[in-house]
């Protein structure tokens, strides 16, 4: 297993990844590494495999060639229920079809925990409580999950994936449709999380700016292959974003300004 002195060893990796969305290539042979306990932001334009990798990272979607390796072993050759207690997935949108409260959506990040087909214990309804309390959605515990506006689900299902207490998360657009309170909400959340149980994060996101503030690695993707992959001061560089997303950017618009905003805390090792 490869390791990066400046990141630790790897706790994600994708060697000549390829999968398909219908008949569509969306991965194309894509070499990709995600190391243990930093956040690594995901960009490119629409198209660009973003999202597909995610769901062949949490075993959603099968790849249709290459390997994907958790902790230097291959991914598919593992227990799912090992793979869902590490790995939580966030998407970016999801059709309810039938009613749920949103506690039992909640609920559902502890059944990787509990042993066969048990119920659901005091202590997980007290651990979904504390999550849906963390993410600012303790008051839609009782209501119908499928009801929620965007951003009320999007908080939701994140409390799923802060009760599930895996050490990786996945996170497809997780501030889209977010209000700017609750977006900031959302970054202190993840921050906390990040800081207190060294998450391994990887966020799918189109906004360069939040890329270049909260993350430690940038992996910049076009056609489904990297186009660069590296620090946020290496990889949001005008010309590398002009590859992804084929328009000009102008020197040091890579960040959006993103100086104005608070820095981020240190990161511990």
């Amino acid at each position: 297993m490869r390791t990066d002195a400046n990141a630790g060893a790897l706790r994600l990796e994708t060697r000549g990844l390829r999968a398909l969305y219908g008949r569509t290539e969306a991965l194309s042979g894509l070499d990709a590494a995600i190391p243990a306990g930093r956040i690594v932001a995901v960009l490119g334009e629409n198209g660009s495999g973003k999202s597909t990798l995610l769901k062949v990272l949490a075993r959603i979607r099968p790849p249709a060639g290459g390997e994907v390796l958790l902790d230097g072993a291959p991914l598919l050759a593992r227990p799912r229920r090992e793979t869902a207690r590490r790995i939580a997935y966030v998407p970016q949108s999801v059709d309810l079809v039938f009613p749920i409260r949103a506690l039992d959506l909640v609920l559902q990040g502890r059944a990787p925990h509990a042993p066969g087909f048990s119920a659901d214990s005091a202590e997980d309804h007290a651990r979904a409580l504390d999550a849906m309390k963390a993410c600012d959605v303790r008051d839609l515990a009782e209501r119908d999950a499928s009801a929620l506006s965007g951003g009320e689900a999007r908080r939701v299902f994140l409390a799923r994936a802060v009760a599930q207490e895996a050490e990786i998360w996945l996170l497809d657009e997780p501030t889209a449709g977010l209000d700017p309170r609750h977006r900031l909400e959302f970054l202190g959340v993840l921050r906390r999380r990040h800081s207190e149980s060294r998450l391994t994060v990887l966020l799918v996101t189109h906004e360069v700016d939040l890329a270049a503030r909260i993350a430690d690695r940038v992996l910049l993707l076009r056609h489904g292959r990297a186009v660069a992959e590296g620090p946020p001061d290496e990889v949001l560089t005008a010309g590398n974003l002009r590859l992804a997303f084929d328009v000009e950017f102008r020197p040091g618009a890579a960040r959006l300004e993103a100086a104005a905003l608070s820095e981020r805390p240190p990161l511990t090792q």
